[in-house]
């Protein structure tokens, strides 16, 4: 799935404004991409400190 695609989806997914619907797309991608950052640190330091 391209960048395109994931856009027209989210158009048809969310009636909100534009700029609403941007800001919740950011945050959660954001809270994602920080979520799997955490996880393989915490893997990282299980890993050394075995």
């Amino acid at each position: 799935m391209n960048w395109n695609q994931m856009k027209l989806r989210l158009k048809f997914g969310s009636a909100m404004p534009k700029s609403e619907g941007n800001f919740s797309f950011g945050l959660l991608c954001g809270l994602f991409i920080s979520i799997v950052l955490w996880i393989s640190i915490i893997g990282w330091i299980m890993l050394i400190f075995k």
